[in-house]
């Protein structure tokens, strides 16, 4: 897509982990200054993230965002004022009993996410890298196949080692790719959300509920999990730490998330105060 040097844009949508947030996991003062910029121009800037909706809020609140954020990889938009429900697109229950059952038999560590809380059946170092990065920690139960019952899935985590996690990824679409997305968010985590729950259908969503072109939003990100948003927005940007499958696909591509990379768009896009 040819880049429009005077398009006014309306809406940026940006990724957490690895993009808007540094290695730190913190917003950089640049990124959070340029953000505040953006705002107050009267861009609305929000959230797509594959973390939980309450992982995702401390952000939220710190940038003063007050429109509907999407989390779950495309699977919950939720006010961020209210914290009311807009959407919420939960795997089908027979497939989840499927990939539970699945997991299991495999000896794979996975993590099933109810009522934006996530259950496992044991605490390992899977659980406790993942209690690191969300800053919030799961629920123990002795049979996750029998708690699901009956209850909406948001989402599944397989966590494993990074090269493990490439293979899985083609055995799950070959297994699942039309029921369920399978995609990998940061490189220890196969993540499996609803067929229908992707950051570009719910950007999509969210574009129609504010009245937004597609052509006027920017969509920001830097892995598998935000190739759909960066491919629907009229500007998709790849961080420059984005692997080449999530690079090729970019109009553009920006520093990386410890460059400021996302302050880097603002700035050339937004702000007009970087030359083209």
């Amino acid at each position: 897509m040819k880049i429009l040097e005077n398009m006014d844009y309306k809406m940026l949508v940006l990724d957490l982990d690895d993009s808007l947030l540094g290695s730190d996991l913190k917003i950089s003062s640049r990124n959070e200054e340029a953000l505040l910029a953006a705002i107050q121009k009267g861009v609305l800037v929000t959230i797509a993230t594959g973390r939980m909706f309450s992982s995702t809020i401390p952000y939220v609140e710190q940038l003063g965002i007050d429109i509907p954020i999407i989390t779950y990889q495309g699977a919950l938009i939720k006010n961020a004022l209210s914290h009311k429900t807009l959407l919420h697109i939960p795997i089908e229950w027979e497939v989840s009993m499927d990939l539970i059952r699945d997991s299991k038999e495999n000896g794979y560590y996975i993590q099933g996410y109810i009522d934006d809380k996530y259950y496992m059946e044991e605490e390992n170092e899977y659980s406790d890298f993942y209690h690191t990065i969300s800053g919030r920690r799961g629920i123990v139960v002795s049979d996750l196949e029998e708690y699901a019952q009956n209850r909406e899935v948001t989402k599944f985590i397989i966590i494993d080692e990074p090269e493990k996690v490439l293979r899985l990824r083609d055995r799950y679409e070959d297994l699942y790719g039309d029921r369920l997305q399978v995609t990998i968010s940061k490189p220890q985590f196969l993540e499996f959300t609803h067929r229908d729950a992707t950051k570009g259908k719910a950007i999509e969503c969210l574009a129609d509920m504010l009245d937004i072109d597609r052509e006027a939003v920017i969509a920001v990100g830097d892995s598998y999990n935000d190739l759909s948003m960066i491919e629907f927005a009229g500007l998709g940007v790849a961080m420059g730490n984005a692997p080449d499958e999530v690079r090729k696909v970019a109009d553009y591509v920006t520093l990386s998330n410890d460059e400021a990379g996302v302050a880097h768009v603002i700035e050339k896009f937004i702000l007009r105060s970087e030359p083209f």
